[in-house]
């Protein structure tokens, strides 16, 4: 160690030194700085970011080289080879780029990156000594040499391990330190391995580059060092003040994005209580209603029996004609009352999931002629004609038969209460290519477009100026829905108001049992079975 600290007292121009360890400084603090932004970039932008560094950091080593031989006093006049000089940056920018390149792609592999570095150092300066030229013969210490590189190396390998990952500038700083004094260290570790021996007599070659010419080229390339060092420090300034912005920006969304979460939250609490409370309410309701209707079936089945009794007149007459219409009265006002709670008794069924289904093979065209005739008593009293309008050859269905012709007769009995006197009501059945169809349509008032939204709600009249011309509770088309639906079905409705409604149930295919034995007529072709009232 004296032998190095003896050839930079003894040897060299201490002023100029100060310039080369800081043009060195200032270099190192750049290129470390440029890498960092290359680390945390991506894609070309990374590779170019890795490029400026390694300009930085190579141009700063030669020109740290390079001022600091023109501060080496040999004892005699030197001048410098073009080939080697110009070699000497090359090989400082190539190597240092390998090294700096391996770590902004390779964090892991930090300690091996900066090794490289060290080895560009070493190359840079050996090769930038082969270019001095004077009259003597250089011999150089291994041991030395083998100590220069391992400056270079180790002091290159924490400064890359210390660069990489680094975010504060206090880490910025240390790792340009060690950088700095890696390449300090192996230039003048090398300059002290290395031994001049005078020759007489020596003549200068012509093209040689004379020192003046050399720092006039190493004062160019501290000019683009330290421009460089400033347009990388402004923009890493200007991407600083931009991420700062932009981190308020985002603490700020993200403080307005968890205050509508938790309001979302607290709604969907409130919303989850709400629901809760409605199920409950629901509940309570469908209960009671199912009680009320079990206990008010028993009086009402007492007063419809009583009332057919009296009418019949089994232990002698009434007396008064009028007694015999005030009978009447009560039965169909006792059975018209008893078709609600049976209604409002399958709502809470439905409401509770209790609806089941009785399935079987049933024949379709038997229930529509069943449901024609248990309708034909009140077609009869309105003065509309009922028609069958089936295809003939149906197949079979697999449902629930008690179901189906409740489903037929809810559809007959609204066709038949909203057509005047003189109308037609018709039942249509037919395979189709979406299932089994059945329609009920009827040349009724029919109802508004407005309207159709709100046929299928309960307890719903259709048209409120109606609703005491045409009795009911708004429950035969809901419950029809619920029917259809729980047998995988659908229902529509189709109506023009003035000229009638048309109700379609489609059955699912995979109801289907098997095709019927012979194609199905069309409707057009079927055989008609029209039932007409007898007028009074």
């Amino acid at each position: 160690m004296l032998r190095i600290y003896t050839s930079i007292t003894e040897q060299h121009d201490l002023p100029l030194l100060a310039v080369a360890a800081l043009i060195c400084a200032i270099a190192a603090y750049a290129a470390l700085g440029l890498h960092g932004r290359a680390v945390a970039a991506a894609g070309r932008a990374r590779m170019r970011w890795v490029a400026a560094a390694a300009v930085v950091a190579g141009s700063g080593i030669w020109a740290t080289h390079f001022v600091a031989m023109l501060a080496f006093d040999p004892g005699f006049a030197v001048e410098y080879h073009w080939g080697p000089t110009l070699l000497s940056i090359a090989l400082a920018i190539a190597l240092t780029g390998i090294g700096l390149a391996l770590a902004a792609y390779r964090p892991h592999l930090a300690l091996g990156a900066g090794i490289v570095v060290g080895a560009g150092i070493g190359a840079m300066h050996f090769v930038g000594m082969a270019a001095l030229h004077g009259p003597a013969h250089t011999d150089h210490d291994t041991v030395y040499v083998a100590l220069a590189f391992a400056f270079g190396m180790g002091f290159g390998a924490a400064a890359l391990w210390t660069a990489t990952g680094a975010r504060g500038e206090g880490r910025r700083v240390l790792a340009a330190g060690f950088l700095t004094l890696g390449i300090l260290g192996l230039h003048f570790t090398a300059v002290a391995a290395m031994t001049l021996h005078a020759e007489p007599g020596h003549v200068p070659h012509h093209g040689n580059v004379n020192p003046a010419v050399l720092a006039f080229a190493v004062v160019g390339v501290t000019i683009l060092i330290l421009g460089l060092g400033i347009i990388g420090t402004a923009f890493d300034r200007h991407l600083s003040e931009r991420i700062a912005n932009e981190a308020v920006r985002l603490r700020r969304y993200v403080a307005e994005l968890e205050a509508v979460k938790a309001q979302l939250e607290a709604t969907a609490a409130e919303m989850t209580r709400a629901r809760d409370a409605a199920e409950a309410g629901n509940r309570a309701k469908s209960q009671f209603l199912a009680g009320m209707s079990h206990e008010l079936r028993t009086p009402l089945n007492a007063v419809i029996g009583f009332s057919e009794m009296l009418g019949q007149e089994p232990f002698g007459a009434l007396g008064n004609p009028r007694y015999r219409e005030y009978v009447e009265h009560i039965r169909a006002s006792g059975t018209h009352l008893l078709k609600l709670i049976n209604d409002v008794l399958e709502f809470s069924k439905a409401a509770e999931g209790a609806l089941s289904l009785d399935e079987g093979d049933i024949d379709v065209g038997r229930e529509i002629e069943a449901a024609l005739d248990a309708m034909m008593p009140q077609a009869a009293k309105a003065g509309v004609c009922l028609a069958n309008r089936s295809a003939r050859g149906l197949p079979a269905l697999h449902a629930d038969a008690r179901r189906v012709r409740q489903i037929l007769f809810n559809l007959l009995s609204n066709a038949v209460k909203f057509t005047p006197k003189g109308g037609r009501v018709s039942v249509s059945a037919e395979l189709r290519a979406d299932g089994f169809a059945v329609s009920v349509a009827d040349t009724g008032i029919g109802i508004a477009p407005e309207d159709l939204a709100t046929a299928f709600e309960r307890f719903a009249q259709i048209d409120s100026r109606l609703a005491r011309r045409y009795e009911g509770a708004g429950l035969g088309l809901p419950l029809t829905k619920e029917l259809v639906e729980r047998h995988g079905g659908t229902i529509a409705l189709a109506s023009e108001p003035g000229k009638g409604t048309t109700a379609t149930v489609v059955f699912p295919l995979s109801r289907v049992l098997a095709p019927p034995s012979e194609p199905a007529a069309p409707a057009a072709d079927a055989a008609m079975k029209q039932r007409v009232p007898a007028m009074a």
